[in-house]
């Protein structure tokens, strides 16, 4: 099932932490101008998590776009090894 956009962006930011924090999947993390973020699958779509840098506050969470061009960044720290040892 994916996610509900309209619900998660009427959502404040705890209610959306919360929903990854229940639903998601961590993949990976990038540092990028001032922040770490995770990210994650949740319900098949790929969710942000913003950590500043300097608090390790949670500033934002946000669907990310599979066709927005900021997604090869993660792809370089994700580990495919697990895929391949069964061949």
């Amino acid at each position: 099932m994916a996610l509900d956009l309209n619900m998660f962006y009427s959502s404040t930011l705890d209610e959306r932490i919360e929903i990854v924090n229940n639903s998601g999947e961590y993949i990976t993390r990038i540092k990028y101008f001032g922040y770490f973020i995770n990210l994650y699958i949740v319900d098949g779509d790929f969710v942000e998590v913003y950590y500043n840098c300097h608090s390790n506050d949670i500033e934002d969470v946000e669907f990310l776009d599979p066709s927005e061009e900021r997604l090869h960044l993660f792809t370089a720290f994700v580990d495919l090894s697990d895929l391949y040892r069964n061949i």
